[in-house]
């Protein structure tokens, strides 16, 4: 075992000029004052440094969260990711686009389209992508049968109910409205035709509002506000030939109904109804009326061969002219004209109100809300743009870049692929190529202020574009006929 080494005596020797310490007892009273107010003072300076800078976090956070709120549930919009995402669960296209509404407890709903059989409505986990329940609605007694080969069908659809919880509402009919190979329509009308609101935990049939509705004939279309469920029905031929608009509020009483006469010729039209606001727009091919929750026609637009081109949640789009190029935005308080063919914004989080952005003649021009030109740019139109903390993002042709909304001046532009991008409202996800992966894609994350790279991650096998659905991030390839394959959901 070894020794411990022996202790060693120590010597302490005096030093005259070893500084010294000086206690409260040894200052002077002014200088021990000094010394104190200098600490409060540097404590004080450290705190309020700290307290800035976790007010400044929380403003940064507060604005953050407010973004992404804002774009929630629009277009082009993802449930907002926190890193680079993981493949959840795969589907098939057909299973996939039948599912037309997600509600806010995390479950798809859609009717599943079908020529023959049963009219049923299902439901998925869209966060397993496991189906949660399956229920009929109409059996298969009643469905004509369908002589001529279609390419498409169309069964219904489905929308969550606002402000209730556990609600779609869905329409549904045993008509074989379809498609030939040639686009044209075939099928027979539907002799059932159901409304009905579900309840998204076990598809349990809350409420039949069938009856409340008269929905009898040719559906055309269904829309609902926080008040009031519309349906447009078609009935009459000929000279008499007339659409009828039903309403009823959610337990069932009448709320109002319209009846609109249609041109008199052979070829049945397309009525549409839309949400705006708190109005029910209805879009015959001579009209756009705006009705309010009591049925009273606030104002039509005149159509003259024109036609609505597209909507929002809280505005239309109406090309009133093919020959000018002219498109009538139309909100709830209010019209106007604006020179070209809109370009939608698949996000807008509302930083700059009222901003429209058209394309005409190879410009693509920004107006106010006062239908005032703000700016025009020579960048090629795009399929479509994203406004975002007072920017447009959009495809240059050579990648994504960013304008000023309210100038045009260009911000950034990044060499990523700039077609369809993607929001969370805190970042933009698109797409770029890496060599060193044998041009595998990769999904990007750039930072929407100044363009630059957050993290980028491979996409799975098989798959080499990005879509938002229903707030989903959805990856999917295509086979050499265009077809969608691999269609992958990723969290």
């Amino acid at each position: 075992m070894a020794r411990r080494s022996p202790l060693h005596d120590v010597e302490l020797v005096d030093d005259d000029d070893a500084p010294t310490v000086p206690t409260d007892a040894d200052a002077d009273p002014a200088a021990r004052r000094r010394s104190r107010r200098a600490l409060v003072v540097g404590v004080a300076l450290v705190t309020v440094l700290v307290a800035g800078a976790v007010v400044g976090q929380s403003v940064v956070d507060r604005r953050e969260r407010a973004g992404v709120a804002a774009v929630a549930g629009q277009m082009g919009a993802v449930d907002l990711l926190d890193g680079p995402p993981a493949a959840r669960w795969e589907t098939t296209e057909d299973a996939f686009t039948t599912m037309t509404t997600r509600t806010s407890d995390g479950v798809l709903v859609g009717v599943q389209h079908a020529l023959s059989g049963p009219v049923e409505v299902a439901a998925v986990d869209a966060a397993t992508g496991a189906q949660t329940w399956r229920v009929e609605l109409i059996d298969s007694s009643t469905r004509a049968a369908q002589d001529t080969p279609a390419t498409y069908a169309w069964s219904g659809s489905c929308s969550e109910v606002p402000g209730r919880d556990h609600r779609v509402a869905c329409l549904v009919h045993d008509g074989t409205q379809s498609t030939d190979e040639n686009g044209e329509p075939v099928g027979a009308p539907p002799s059932v035709v159901r409304v009905v609101t579900l309840d998204t935990r076990d598809g349990t049939v809350v409420q039949d509002l069938s009856d409340a509705l008269d929905v009898t004939g040719a559906v055309s279309s269904f829309v609902f506000t926080g008040e009031v469920l519309a349906v447009a029905t078609r009935g009459g031929t000929g000279s008499e030939r007339v659409t009828h608009v039903r309403a009823v509020t959610w337990d069932g009483a009448s709320a109002w109904d319209l009846t609109i006469p249609e041109p008199g010729d052979d070829e049945p039209s397309q009525i549409y109804l839309a949400e705006l606001g708190d109005l029910v727009g209805v879009a015959t091919p001579t009209e756009l009326r705006l009705v309010d929750a009591r049925g009273r026609t606030v104002r039509t637009l005149p159509l003259d061969g024109g036609y609505v081109a597209g909507w929002g949640g809280d505005v239309l789009y109406v090309m009133t002219s093919d020959v000018d190029g002219t498109t009538t935005v139309v909100r709830p308080d209010g019209d106007v004209d604006v020179t070209g063919y809109v370009v939608p914004a698949l996000v807008d989080d509302g930083s700059v109100p009222g901003l429209t952005v058209t394309s005409d003649d190879g410009l693509l021009t920004a107006w106010d809300g006062e239908g005032a030109r703000l700016w025009s740019s020579e960048l090629a139109p795009p399929a479509s743009v994203i406004v975002l903390g007072g920017r447009v993002l959009l495809d240059a042709g050579r990648g994504l870049a960013a304008l000023d909304a309210r100038t045009g001046d260009e911000l950034w532009t990044n060499d990523v692929s700039g077609a369809d991008p993607v929001t969370d409202g805190r970042h933009v996800y698109a797409l770029v190529s890496a060599p060193s992966r044998g041009q595998r894609s990769e999904m990007v994350a750039l930072d929407p202020a100044d363009g630059s790279e957050v993290w980028r991650a491979p996409l799975p096998d098989g798959t080499d574009e990005l879509i938002a659905f229903t707030g989903l991030l959805v990856a999917f390839g295509r086979d050499d006929a265009g077809d969608l394959t691999h269609l992958t959901v990723m969290r």
